[in-house]
């Protein structure tokens, strides 16, 4: 075999490589996914659509934990806010999640910090699992920050994957919400694994 058939062989291979990793990148990206147990608290997570609340609220009515904590929720610098006035914790309380079984989050400005601040918590009540929600793409960068974060303080977490009607995580790049989703995510894992 020649050199520049030998070249357009390992050139045909790499192509087929890089169409093969875009194909399964979505399979990837939602991988650390897992089924729910019975845990502590259930945390939706914020920056998402209403899929995660919906999430929460189905395993709270199912009596996977007796607490939702909400993450992500905006800040307002100098004037007290109401967390009950959020749609997320309506959405909840309106499908029958007493206000007293909400808590909130409105220190955590990222996902790393989510991971902390929550580990912190459960450390201080005593709580050893939650059940984290978020979209299927988020998972594998969720995974990276909520793993040291509960290893630290000896604590054990489950990611639940939200469902979404147009996620496919086989065809993932077909709709423009998730194709900027995923996107977005592969640069946001790369930041991260450089930075925590």
């Amino acid at each position: 075999m020649t050199r520049r058939g030998a070249a357009v062989i390992v050139g045909i291979f790499s192509m087929g490589l890089i169409i093969l990793s875009v194909l399964n990148v979505g399979h990837w990206l939602s991988a650390p996914g897992n089924v729910p147990i019975k845990g502590d608290i259930i945390v939706a997570l914020g920056g998402g659509s209403i899929e995660r609340v919906q999430s929460a609220l189905k395993l709270y009515r199912e009596g996977y934990a007796k607490r939702i904590l909400i993450t992500g929720l905006n800040r307002t610098t100098g004037i007290a806010t109401n967390h009950y006035l959020h749609w997320e914790s309506r959405i909840l309380i309106d499908g029958g999640v007493p206000p007293e079984a909400l808590l909130f989050d409105d220190q955590s400005g990222n996902s790393h910090d989510e991971a902390s601040n929550t580990a912190g918590l459960m450390k201080t009540r005593q709580w050893k699992t939650a059940l984290v929600i978020s979209d299927p793409p988020h998972l594998r960068r969720l995974d990276m920050v909520w793993g040291p974060a509960c290893a630290q303080h000896g604590l054990e977490y489950r990611l639940i994957a939200t469902e979404p009607l147009t996620w496919n995580t086989s065809g993932w790049w077909r709709d423009k919400v998730w194709l900027k989703f995923v996107g977005m995510e592969l640069l946001k894992l790369s930041y991260y694994a450089i930075a925590y």
